[in-house]
């Protein structure tokens, strides 16, 4: 019931609400608040004259015309309200949106996840001994091959060590000459009686002593290489060199907090991702199916413009699921050709999970996150707006996929949206107010009627 309020109406009304306010407050500092407006409206209680003073002792009565101008006041008011919303409302002119018509489109469920580009090999480049750097054989930011020189180190002791250790290799084969030709004639004059047997075996004593002092030497020799080979640090893999911790003439030693230089092997490269908890089962399923494609794509590829950087293999599913977030960590393997995949670089990747289905396309701004489910404001024949519930299939290069809620050709609402409610007229910016489905092809999805809220 709406309408509009005469002047009388309105003084009226006024004064009725102001005794009101005035006789409520008044009462309220003896007995609760609720019961004083439900004491007013019953005529249990008055208000006293303007200057007054409440007597709490006293059962003040309210005389009936005034209770009758109260109450009809409120009842005034309350009725200008409720009509004013309703007059709003049917005054108000179709609100100007812009809409999508809703296409049929092939969609493939698919995993899209942000992945890691991550080395296959990252060794930290450190001295195994104390020694200064003489010489960088290298540039930083070089690619370099498995074993080529990096580093030389002060070697000057080192090689003084390995001479000393091959004098003494010398030595021992020398000595080792001598005890082998007395023990030749020992042998010799035993048997004709010139020399006791213990002479004998003091000379077979002496030979094995000097064999002994061989090997002994010889494995001086063989440590002091391997420390003077410490002295020249080679790369243990190929890949590219990062930035040099330390220049030459610098003093390292295996201690040191900071490398000297870090190396990335560059091809092949993985990219690490997770997979969400609701998406494993089908990678399991699709890696044993066979081999798995993966498709690394930068992170702006969502709007569809991105091409694509590389295309690889599933290499790793774990074994372990993360209690953090409930998801399993992977890992995708690419040759990167070219070095598109760098290092530490955050990208995203595609990983299908099934074949292509049918499903309804619509702009992403056009589906909307509700209490309960995704919803869409649908514009029906009439020209108002009907908020429905959909079911999303998927997500893919700024759009989305429905499974079920919208039928093809129907035209649906992509901004203004916080301003709609269930019944609004709207118009489109195309001059359109009819929003009703189109010609379906064969076989198209229709809405579900029972997803429908207002209209």
């Amino acid at each position: 019931m709406g309408g509009v309020l005469s002047g009388d109406s309105v003084g009226m009304a006024s004064q009725g609400v102001s005794w009101l306010r005035h006789w409520a407050y008044g009462r309220s500092r003896f007995v609760r608040p609720d019961r004083a407006a439900t004491e007013f409206l019953a005529g249990r209680r008055g208000f006293p004259e303007p200057g007054g003073v409440w007597d709490r002792n006293v059962d003040m009565k309210l005389p009936s015309h005034f209770r009758l101008i109260g109450v009809s006041s409120l009842a005034l008011a309350l009725a200008a309200c409720g009509g004013g919303a309703d007059a709003d409302r049917k005054k108000r002119p179709p609100m100007m949106v812009g809409t999508s018509v809703a296409a049929a489109a092939d969609f493939a469920p698919r995993l899209v996840a942000l992945g890691t580009v991550t080395p296959l090999q990252s060794v930290a480049v450190r001295p195994r001994t104390d020694g200064q750097i003489t010489a960088i054989l290298f540039r930083e930011g070089e690619d370099v091959s498995s074993g080529q020189a990096l580093f030389q180190l002060d070697d000057r002791a080192a090689r003084a060590q390995l001479a000393q250790a091959r004098a003494g290799l010398a030595s021992a084969r020398a000595a080792a000459v001598q005890t082998r030709s007395d023990l030749g004639r020992a042998e010799a004059l035993v048997g004709k009686g010139f020399i006791s047997g213990t002479v004998l075996d003091q000379r077979r004593a002496l030979a094995g002593t000097a064999e002994a002092a061989i090997a002994g030497a010889q494995a001086q020799v063989a440590s002091a290489e391997t420390l003077l080979s410490y002295l020249t640090i080679r790369a243990p893999v190929a890949g590219r060199t990062g930035e040099l911790g330390f220049r030459v003439g610098a003093t390292v030693r295996p201690g040191d907090v900071l490398p000297l230089v870090t190396i990335n092997q560059l091809s092949p490269i993985a990219v690490r991702f997770l997979v969400p908890a609701a998406d494993i089962l089908q990678v399991r399923g699709a890696m044993a199916a066979g081999r798995l494609t993966v498709t690394a794509r930068s992170q702006d590829a969502a709007t569809g413009n991105a091409p694509t950087l590389a295309t690889g293999r599933l290499a790793f599913l774990d074994n372990n699921v993360d209690p953090g977030n409930g998801g399993v960590a992977a890992k995708a393997e690419f040759t990167n050709s070219g070095d598109v995949l760098w290092p530490g670089a955050i990208i995203n990747v595609v990983l299908p999970l099934g074949t292509a289905v049918t499903r309804v396309k619509l702009p992403e701004a056009a589906v909307q996150t509700g209490r309960d489910a995704p919803f869409v404001w649908a514009i029906g024949a009439d020209g108002k707006v009907v908020m429905r519930t959909v079911g999303v299939a998927g997500r893919a290069d700024g759009q989305v996929y429905l499974a079920s809620g919208v039928a093809p050709g129907e035209r649906i609402v992509t901004d203004a949206l916080t301003k709609l409610k269930p019944g609004d007229r709207v118009r489109t910016r195309d001059g359109s107010r009819d929003g009703g489905p189109r010609t379906l092809p064969a076989g198209a999805m229709a809405a579900d009627p029972a997803t429908a809220v207002g209209g």
